[in-house]
């Protein structure tokens, strides 16, 4: 079970997608910045668990999600990463 207060990155990926390892890099990039306790990173390759890539509305990769919602289905800026991100820890 997830901490309510936390914020749950998820950067779903497909190997051998060169796009994927810039939305990771990317992502940990934002995470680092941060340097939030409350906010947890997590890379899920699509074809391992593809039932909720599904459930999430993936059609492509790379895909980032945030507390279990798909948020960007491509990748985004730094700057709109880092403000979806934030505005879901002052929701907490």
């Amino acid at each position: 079970m997830t901490d309510p207060n936390t914020v749950v990155v998820e950067v779903l990926t497909a190997s051998g997608c060169g796009r994927c390892q810039q939305a990771r890099a990317l992502t940990k990039d934002v995470v680092a910045e941060l340097d939030e306790r409350r906010i947890s990173y997590r890379e899920i390759n699509v074809v391992d668990e593809i039932d909720y890539a599904v459930r999430l509305g993936v059609i492509n990769t790379p895909a980032i999600a945030l507390n279990g919602e798909l948020v960007f289905p491509a990748p985004p800026s730094k700057a709109r990463l880092r403000k979806a991100i934030l505005k879901r820890l002052r929701e907490h």
